[in-house]
């Protein structure tokens, strides 16, 4: 008897779990409510894409807030930064390239104004010439001659682009700038004097090879 019930009971149970069974999957889907708007715009988003989502939110993070810049990035912005405030420096020729009381460039300034014009391509604001508030007129024929020799160079500058103006660095600032100033002045008009061009070691050392023993 006990054999019996329990086959019935078995079979009962087992009938009943495949009656269980083919209810549920005979059940349609239950629709889950979109959680927000999709990229697609298609409609609530699917199971697969729920899971997803979740995933990527619980483990990986947002892409779109933590987008990094490639490598190299912010030393190039350093650099950029650094580069555009040396541009009004690059593109001045001051009152010190230009020989006293003449529109005709110094040694130095000559220089400065051939790298100038070959930077002058990527620049796209003014050229100015310092201008000399104590010898009037002198800033303006300095800005022909600078205007003269970058068009006779086969470069295309508009007069109107060549312009007058003060330095834009102040140079030394406070009530001892004069006082610097003069201390430069002196010593480098002394040293030509006081240091030779190529000076002789004092030390005993030779360089040629072997010694005496």
């Amino acid at each position: 008897m006990w054999r019996v019930r329990g086959k019935f009971h078995w079979r009962v149970g087992a009938l009943a779990t495949g009656l269980l069974t083919a209810t549920v999957w005979a059940q349609p889907p239950v629709p889950i409510p979109p959680t927000g708007p999709t990229p697609t715009g298609r409609g609530p988003l699917t199971r697969r894409e729920l899971r997803h989502k979740a995933w990527r939110d619980t483990f990986i993070g947002r892409p779109a807030d933590f987008v990094e810049p490639p490598l190299g990035t912010y030393v190039q912005d350093n650099f950029s930064l650094m580069r555009a405030k040396a541009d009004p420096h690059r593109f001045t020729l001051y009152r010190s390239d230009f020989l006293d009381s003449t529109d005709r460039l110094s040694p130095t300034g000559a220089a400065r104004f051939n790298l100038m014009a070959s930077r002058l391509s990527g620049w796209l604001g003014p050229v100015v010439i310092e201008w000399s508030p104590d010898e009037p007129g002198l800033a303006e024929s300095r800005r022909t001659a600078v205007v003269a020799a970058l068009q006779g160079a086969g470069l295309p500058v508009i007069p109107e682009r060549v312009v007058i103006g003060p330095s834009v660095y102040p140079g030394g600032l406070g009530e001892d700038a004069v006082n610097y100033h003069n201390v430069m002045i002196t010593r480098d008009q002394r040293a030509p004097s006081t240091y030779s061009v190529s000076p002789a070691s004092s030390s005993g050392f030779s360089v040629g090879g072997g010694g005496s023993q």
